[in-house]
C-alpha cells in the first residue's frame, strides 16, 4: 500500500509519522529520538497501510541502541503489500474491459486516500494531537469512529492471516505434487489440513515477534522472494512459449464475477502498480479466464514452479507475522499489556490464541474457494480503511470546516459512497461463491491431499494443456 514519508522531532518529544492508505503511527515520551522500546515492557509502535497502534507514557530506562528508522517500516511493509501473484485473478473474473476499469478505479481511489491520510496525519501532528489512523477516525467522528476503525483493523489483519494459512497450505501441496512427479515422495503424503496444521504452527512462532524492526530482516527476504517469483512466472511464459501455444479464452464473465473482480482489486494498491500490472496483464494473454486466485497454481509441474511455491510459503509466512505485529501491538496496547512490565507469558498466551483461532477457521473455510476468501478480506477491511473512510475523514476534518465548495464536498462524499457500494457487492460475491464451494465440498474439508483438487492442469480447460506435454484427447474434465 502506499507508505509516505517518517520524520522525527526533537530530542525529548519524538514523534514518527507513517501514512499509507490506511494507518499512520505516532510515538510520544521521553525517549531519546528514534529508539525501539523494550518489548517486554510496552509495545513498540508499528503501523502499515491498515492499521497503527499508539504508545504514550514512561519510558523504561534500558534501551536497545539500535534505531528505528523509517526505512524499516518502508521495507516491511513493501514486502507486506506485494502480493503479486494474486493480481490475474481481477481480470480471470472481470475480463479485459472491466477488469481494466477495475483496476484504474482502485489504484486511483487508492493513491487519492493515502494523501489524504497523510493531510489529515500532517494536521494532527501540528496541532499537537495523536494521528494513528483510529485516532484520526475519533476526532471526525467520536468514540465510535475510533471504534469502528479499531475493530475494522483488526478484523482485517484477522482475516488476511487466515486467508494466508490456506495460501500457504495450496503452496506446500504444490511442492508436494511437483515432488511426486520426480518421484521423491509418494502421492497423498500429506493432506491441506496437515499443512494448515504446520503452518499453523510455524505462524504462532513468528507471532511472538512483537515490532517491525525484528521483522524487517526477514521482510528484505521476502522481497526479494516476490521478485525472484515475478522472474520464475516471465521464465515459464517465455521457455515454454506459452504466449504463442496457449488457446486461452476470455469470455464468461457474470456480473457476478465483476463484482468479485472489482472487491479483489482492493487488494491491488496503487504504490505496487508496476508489478502488479506486468504480472497480471502477462498472465491473463497466456491463461485467459483459466486463471486461478493464484497464478501460480496455473503453473507446469517442473522445477522453476516448485523453487516458485517454497519461496511463496516463506512469503505467506513473513506476511502473516507482519500482519501479527499490526494486529496484536493495537489489541495489546488496548487491553493493558503494552503498559504491564511483567506481560511475557500474557502476552505469548494471547498470541497464541490469535493464531490458533486463526488455524482453526483456515481448516474450517479451506474448500470455500481462495478467490472468494480473498474476496472478503478486500471487501470488509481494505475497503473501509481505503475506500470510504479517508474520504469521509478528510471531509469532515477540512473541507467542511474551511467551507470548500459544494462540488468540493460533494466529490468526496460521492467516493466515500463508491467504496461503501464496493464493500456490498464485495461481500455478496464472495460470500455467495464461498457457499457454492462449500455445498460441492463441505466445512472442515480433509479430502484434499493433492493440489490437483484444487486447480487441475490437466483438466480440459487448461488453454496450455497440450503446451505442458498433456494428451489433449485424454484430459480431465475435473
Amino acid at each position: 500500500e502506499k507508505m509516505s514519508s517518517g520524520r522525527e522531532v526533537d530530542s525529548t518529544f519524538s514523534v514518527e509519522v507513517h501514512s499509507g492508505s490506511t494507518g499512520a503511527t505516532t510515538y510520544s515520551g521521553g525517549a531519546s529520538p528514534g529508539r525501539e522500546v523494550d518489548s517486554t515492557i510496552s509495545t513498540e509502535v508499528d503501523s502499515s497501510s491498515t492499521g497503527a497502534s499508539t504508545y504514550s507514557g514512561d519510558v523504561p530506562l534500558e534501551q536497545p541502541t539500535r534505531l528505528n528508522s523509517s526505512w524499516h517500516f518502508v521495507v516491511v511493509t513493501s514486502a507486506f503489500t506485494l502480493g503479486s501473484v494474486f493480481s490475474p485473478f481481477t481480470l480471470g473474473a472481470g475480463g479485459w474491459v472491466w477488469g481494466s476499469i477495475f483496476w484504474i478505479y482502485s489504484y486511483g481511489s487508492t493513491w487519492w486516500s493515502g494523501m489524504l491520510i497523510g493531510k489529515c496525519v500532517l494536521r494532527g501532528t501540528a496541532s499537537g494531537a495523536s494521528c494513528t489512523y483510529p485516532d484520526m477516525m475519533a476526532e471526525a467522528f467520536g468514540r465510535w469512529g475510533y471504534w469502528f476503525t479499531a475493530v475494522m483493523q483488526i478484523a482485517t489483519y484477522f482475516l488476511l492471516n487466515v486467508t494466508l494459512l490456506v495460501n500457504f497450505a495450496d503452496w506446500c501441496l504444490q511442492v508436494q505434487r511437483v515432488l511426486v512427479v520426480r518421484g521423491v515422495v509418494e502421492s497423498g503424503s500429506m493432506c491441506m489440513w496437515e499443512y494448515l496444521i504446520l503452518g499453523g504452527c510455524i505462524s504462532c512462532l513468528l507471532a511472538q515477534i512483537p515490532t517491525f524492526t525484528r521483522v524487517m530482516p526477514l521482510a528484505v527476504l521476502s522481497l526479494l522472494s516476490t521478485l525472484i517469483r515475478q522472474g520464475i512466472m516471465y521464465y515459464q511464459i517465455l521457455q515454454m512459449d506459452l504466449l504463442s501455444l496457449c488457446e486461452p479464452t476470455y469470455d464468461g464473465v457474470t456480473p457476478k464475477s465483476a463484482f468479485l473482480s472489482l472487491a479483489t482489486t482492493a487488494l491491488m494498491l496503487a504504490a505496487t502498480a508496476v508489478v502488479y500490472f506486468s504480472n497480471a496483464y502477462m498472465a491473463y494473454a497466456v491463461w485467459g479466464k483459466w486463471v486461478s486466485a493464484d497464478i501460480q497454481l496455473n503453473f507446469p509441474l517442473n522445477l522453476p514452479t516448485l523453487v516458485s511455491a517454497l519461496l511463496s510459503a516463506f512469503w505467506g509466512l513473513v506476511e502473516a507475522t507482519t500482519s501479527h505485529v499490526m494486529m496484536l501491538s493495537l489489541i495489546e496496547h488496548h487491553i493493558g499489556l503494552a503498559k504491564q512490565t511483567r506481560a511475557r507469558l500474557w502476552r505469548v498466551v494471547l498470541r497464541s490464541s490469535f493464531v490458533a483461532l486463526e488455524t482453526f477457521l483456515a481448516v474450517m473455510f479451506s474448500s470455500a474457494g481462495l478467490g472468494n476468501l480473498q474476496g472478503v478480506v478486500a471487501a470488509v477491511g481494505f475497503t473501509a480503511l481505503t475506500y470510504y473512510a479517508p474520504f469521509l475523514a478528510y471531509w469532515k476534518l477540512v473541507l467542511r470546516p474551511r467551507g470548500a465548495p459544494c462540488w468540493q464536498q460533494a466529490v468526496h462524499i460521492l467516493m466515500a459512497a463508491t467504496g461503501l457500494v464496493l464493500m456490498f457487492v464485495g461481500i455478496y460475491a464472495s460470500t455467495d461463491g464461498m457457499v457454492a464451494e462449500i455445498a460441492q465440498y463441505h466445512l472442515f474439508d480433509t479430502s484434499r491431499c493433492s493440489i490437483a483438487d484444487v486447480v487441475n492442469i490437466a483438466s480440459c480447460s487448461n488453454p496450455c494443456l497440450a503446451a505442458y506435454g498433456f494428451n489433449t484427447t485424454q484430459c480431465e474434465t475435473s
